[in-house]
Protein backbone atom coordinates (compact mmCIF):
# COMPACT_ATOMS: atom_id res chain seq x y z
CA UNK A 1 0.00 0.00 0.00
CA UNK A 2 1.37 3.38 -0.99
CA UNK A 3 1.95 5.97 1.71
CA UNK A 4 0.08 9.24 1.31
CA UNK A 5 3.32 11.17 1.82
CA UNK A 6 4.91 9.64 -1.26
CA UNK A 7 1.82 9.67 -3.50
CA UNK A 8 2.12 12.15 -6.41
CA UNK A 9 -1.04 14.15 -5.66
CA UNK A 10 -2.20 16.90 -7.99
CA UNK A 11 -0.76 20.25 -6.74
CA UNK A 12 -4.27 21.39 -5.72
CA UNK A 13 -4.03 18.94 -2.80
CA UNK A 14 -2.16 19.74 0.42
CA UNK A 15 -0.18 16.50 0.66
CA UNK A 16 1.39 17.15 4.08
CA UNK A 17 -2.01 17.99 5.52
CA UNK A 18 -3.52 14.80 4.07
CA UNK A 19 -0.67 12.59 5.32
CA UNK A 20 -1.00 14.06 8.80
CA UNK A 21 -4.82 14.04 8.90
CA UNK A 22 -5.08 10.43 7.77
CA UNK A 23 -2.03 9.19 9.66
CA UNK A 24 -0.46 8.38 6.28
CA UNK A 25 -3.15 5.67 5.78
CA UNK A 26 -4.24 5.61 2.15
CA UNK A 27 -7.16 3.25 2.84
CA UNK A 28 -8.61 5.70 5.38
CA UNK A 29 -8.22 8.59 2.93
CA UNK A 30 -9.90 6.57 0.15
CA UNK A 31 -12.83 5.85 2.45
CA UNK A 32 -13.33 9.55 3.17
CA UNK A 33 -13.10 10.39 -0.56
CA UNK A 34 -15.75 7.74 -1.29
CA UNK A 35 -18.00 9.35 1.32
CA UNK A 36 -17.27 12.73 -0.27
CA UNK A 37 -18.27 11.44 -3.73
CA UNK A 38 -21.49 9.94 -2.36
CA UNK A 39 -22.51 13.37 -1.10
CA UNK A 40 -21.08 15.82 -3.62
CA UNK A 41 -23.61 15.34 -6.50
CA UNK A 42 -26.50 16.58 -4.33
CA UNK A 43 -24.38 19.49 -3.06
CA UNK A 44 -23.38 20.50 -6.59
CA UNK A 45 -26.99 20.23 -7.71
CA UNK A 46 -28.06 22.51 -4.83
CA UNK A 47 -25.25 24.96 -5.64
CA UNK A 48 -26.32 25.12 -9.29
CA UNK A 49 -29.95 25.55 -8.24
CA UNK A 50 -29.14 28.50 -5.95
CA UNK A 51 -27.14 30.07 -8.80
CA UNK A 52 -29.81 29.61 -11.48
CA UNK A 53 -32.61 30.80 -9.19
CA UNK A 54 -30.63 33.89 -8.15
CA UNK A 55 -30.48 32.88 -4.48
CA UNK A 56 -27.18 34.56 -3.66
CA UNK A 57 -27.36 33.98 0.09
CA UNK A 58 -28.16 30.30 -0.54
CA UNK A 59 -25.14 30.12 -2.87
CA UNK A 60 -22.88 31.62 -0.18
CA UNK A 61 -24.20 29.18 2.44
CA UNK A 62 -23.62 26.26 0.06
CA UNK A 63 -20.01 27.44 -0.41
CA UNK A 64 -19.63 27.27 3.38
CA UNK A 65 -20.71 23.62 3.41
CA UNK A 66 -18.56 22.75 0.39
CA UNK A 67 -15.59 24.44 2.05
CA UNK A 68 -15.77 21.97 4.95
CA UNK A 69 -16.23 18.99 2.64
CA UNK A 70 -13.27 20.00 0.45
CA UNK A 71 -11.06 20.55 3.50
CA UNK A 72 -11.73 16.97 4.59
CA UNK A 73 -10.28 15.62 1.33
CA UNK A 74 -7.18 17.83 1.42
CA UNK A 75 -8.29 20.61 -0.94
CA UNK A 76 -7.16 23.20 1.58
CA UNK A 77 -6.54 26.15 -0.75
CA UNK A 78 -9.87 25.93 -2.54
CA UNK A 79 -11.60 25.31 0.77
CA UNK A 80 -10.14 28.61 2.03
CA UNK A 81 -11.24 30.36 -1.16
CA UNK A 82 -14.83 29.14 -0.68
CA UNK A 83 -14.79 30.52 2.88
CA UNK A 84 -13.33 33.84 1.75
CA UNK A 85 -15.95 34.24 -1.00
CA UNK A 86 -18.74 33.34 1.44
CA UNK A 87 -17.52 35.69 4.19
CA UNK A 88 -17.00 38.65 1.89
CA UNK A 89 -20.48 38.08 0.43
CA UNK A 90 -22.02 38.18 3.92
CA UNK A 91 -20.29 41.52 4.53
CA UNK A 92 -20.77 43.20 1.14
CA UNK A 93 -23.52 41.24 -0.70
CA UNK A 94 -21.01 40.91 -3.55
CA UNK A 95 -19.05 37.90 -4.77
CA UNK A 96 -15.31 38.63 -4.95
CA UNK A 97 -15.06 35.72 -7.39
CA UNK A 98 -17.94 35.47 -9.88
CA UNK A 99 -20.35 32.61 -9.14
CA UNK A 100 -19.76 31.04 -12.58
CA UNK A 101 -16.03 30.97 -11.92
CA UNK A 102 -16.51 29.32 -8.52
CA UNK A 103 -18.67 26.60 -10.12
CA UNK A 104 -16.16 26.04 -12.95
CA UNK A 105 -13.22 25.86 -10.51
CA UNK A 106 -15.14 23.50 -8.28
CA UNK A 107 -15.84 21.18 -11.20
CA UNK A 108 -12.14 21.22 -12.07
CA UNK A 109 -11.20 20.40 -8.45
CA UNK A 110 -13.67 17.49 -8.46
CA UNK A 111 -11.89 16.08 -11.54
CA UNK A 112 -8.53 16.26 -9.74
CA UNK A 113 -10.01 14.49 -6.72
CA UNK A 114 -11.55 11.81 -8.95
CA UNK A 115 -8.32 11.23 -10.91
CA UNK A 116 -6.12 11.00 -7.82
CA UNK A 117 -8.66 8.80 -6.07
CA UNK A 118 -8.57 6.35 -8.99
CA UNK A 119 -4.78 6.49 -9.20
CA UNK A 120 -4.36 5.89 -5.46
CA UNK A 121 -6.90 3.09 -5.53
CA UNK A 122 -4.92 1.31 -8.28
CA UNK A 123 -1.90 1.18 -5.93
CA UNK A 124 -3.86 -0.66 -3.25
Amino acid sequence: MMSLESFPFHPSFDREYIAELFDNEASYFLEIVEYFFNNIPAEMSDLNHTFVSGDKLGFAKKLHKLSSMLGCVGQVEFSKQCKKVEQSFLQTQEFVVPQEKMIAELQEILLHIQKDYEKLKSFE
